[in-house]
């Protein structure tokens, strides 16, 4: 059994009872025995966010501390093996188009597939933590927690892009591969702080859109819902033209959607407007910009959104 799957409270609540026991003067070699255990148990036995929040710092500074993609797609494989899990990794293109996906496969009972996906390739400036470091932790936090505890239904397909800065090669690239069409499809891009989910579907009339808005209202986050046309560009599109019921979903500020919805899209470019384009595409795109206390708190909304969708149908 994994530590972070101890619940917290029962080890509490016996090691409490024990100190009482202790305090009262009943406490046997048994006892003592016991105590010394359940002590140790509270150490593992911390709030899972707090581990959840050393895993995601670990995991996004390792990536953005890579020089390349190549270097990149080594920090991500090196953090799948430590969850024992195997990745398949998928070439495609030539020159200075060629990239590698990593793939992730987690079977379900049933051979329909819900793909989520976020890309691992950086611009040549800054460290690529926000975009998009942060979200392939993220990635790899939900890969953990699927692991533990399967879907009961769907098989989970999780791809980590390449090449997504070149014009969603990567992406193409496995759609494009594959003669199963998934159900359903998640991207996550800039998933690396803030206040407010930002996203964009495929229906609004969904399952997904109605799972994503219950979520996010469990977590009590506010979520921004647009069609797609008033939202920045990433692997949803390739999702969406596939024909693939999609979600793309952002963590930011919610002065950044503001930002972003307030200005037409041909205005938007790194470097001027809202605080996310001063981040992205440029050398402040940095470990320091992301704040992986609130990634923690929005990778439940991912997870139950799936959940939900397992369920649903």
């Amino acid at each position: 059994m994994r530590s972070d799957t101890i619940a917290p409270g029962i080890v509490r609540l016996a090691f409490a009872a024990l100190v009482r026991c202790h305090n009262g003067g009943i406490m046997n070699a048994s006892h003592r025995t016991l105590l010394a255990l359940l002590a140790s148990l509270s150490i593992l036995a911390a709030p899972a966010s707090a581990q959840e929040l050393a895993r995601v710092q670990a995991s996004v500074s390792a990536i953005a501390a890579s020089d390349g993609n190549s270097q990149r797609r080594d920090a991500i494989l090196k953090s799948l093996s430590a969850l024992d899990v195997t990745a398949e990794l998928q070439a495609f293109g030539e020159g200075t188009r060629a990239g590698v996906n990593i793939v992730v496969t987690l079977p379900g009972r049933e051979s329909r597939v819900i793909l989520v996906g976020a890309h691992y390739d950086r611009v040549p400036v800054g460290q690529g933590a926000v975009d998009n470091g942060a979200s392939c932790a993220v990635l790899i936090e939900l890969i953990s927690a699927f692991k533990a505890s399967p879907l009961g239904r769907y098989t989970l397909k999780f791809v980590f892009f390449d090449q997504e800065e070149l014009g969603l090669l990567g992406s193409r690239a496995y759609l494009a591969a594959k003669s199963d069409r998934p159900a359903y499809a998640v991207n996550l891009d800039v998933f690396a702080y803030g206040d407010s989910l930002f996203a964009t579907l495929s229906r609004t009339d969904s399952v997904l859109a109605k799972a994503l808005q219950a979520a996010a209202e469990a977590q009590r986050l506010p979520v921004t819902m647009v069609p797609a046309n008033r939202y920045p560009g990433s692997d949803h599109q390739s999702m969406m033209a596939a024909g693939i019921e999609t979600v793309g979903v952002a963590l930011v500020d919610k002065a950044d959607v503001e930002g972003v919805l307030a200005a037409p899209p041909s205005a938007l470019e790194p470097g001027k407007g809202p605080r996310i384009l001063t981040i992205i595409h440029t050398p402040a795109d940095t470990l320091a910009e992301v704040r992986a206390e609130q990634v923690v708190r929005a990778i439940p909304v991912v997870e139950q959104m799936i959940r939900t969708i397992d369920r649903s149908n």
